[in-house]
């Protein structure tokens, strides 16, 4: 069997492992062809304590989440806007980044929401992270070209897709790679790759997603980007 056809495989037997709760404990290890670059000052800031259980939404089949629960147990299960039965409340599925261009907000195949966007430890976490203790798919928040595809010790397996407009979307941690390269250009809700725990410290499975604006620098890349919360932006009409 090729590495696509053992790819496309995985993806078959993902939405059919998260109901029923089987959750493989293994993660790829980075291909020997991914980039491997030094850390530098900006950690992906990640909460590294999973939530005891976990309260798992139905996968999606259009490529994002259109109801959130946050983690039990977690501080998001304590937010403002999040109620009794977890639900988070008036959550826009999606949401328009410039003003112009309409993101996804939570772009993966199932589980919930685990570590808001904002200062943790005196540094900016600059992304929101959706936790599941099963490898569920991870899609594109828009559509887009892709800018990067590397590893590095504090985002693990991370991909990122320029939308135009000076929009960008992350997407780290990832345990193993789609089709997409970079270059490539992608749909909105095209598989991009499987949710995992991929980085240099021992992190739970999850997908830390990130949304910036700017411009792209030659040196710094997307870390001469603007993070946004994903939250916090407008939602786009349907």
């Amino acid at each position: 069997m090729s590495g696509t056809e053992k790819f496309f495989f995985l993806g078959a037997v993902t939405l059919a492992a998260l109901m029923m709760s089987q959750a493989p404990q293994d993660s790829a290890a980075p291909a020997s062809n991914m980039a491997v670059i030094t850390p530098d000052n900006t950690p992906a800031g990640d909460d590294i304590t999973p939530a005891p259980t976990i309260l798992t939404i139905s996968p999606s089949n259009t490529g994002y989440l259109d109801r959130l629960s946050a983690c039990p147990g977690l501080s998001t299960a304590r937010a403002a806007d999040v109620g009794p039965d977890l639900q988070v409340v008036d959550f826009k599925p999606f949401v328009l980044a410039a003003g112009t261009v309409r993101l996804a907000s939570a772009p993966v195949g199932g589980g919930c929401f685990s570590s808001a966007f904002g200062m943790r430890n005196g540094r900016l976490h600059k992304g929101v992270d959706y936790y599941s203790d099963s490898p569920v798919p991870v899609y594109s928040a828009a559509a887009g070209r892709v800018r990067s595809r590397s590893y590095r010790s504090d985002y693990g397996n991370m991909l990122v897709i320029e939308h135009g407009n000076g929009v960008y979307t992350r997407y780290a941690h990832l345990e193993s790679f789609a089709g997409p390269d970079v270059g490539d250009l992608v749909s909105s809700g095209d598989l991009l790759g499987i949710m995992g725990n991929t980085a240099g410290y021992t992190i739970p499975r999850h997908l830390h997603f990130e949304v910036l604006t700017g411009t792209w620098k030659p040196r710094l890349g997307s870390f001469a980007l603007t993070p946004a919360d994903v939250m916090a932006l407008p939602a786009a009409e349907d």
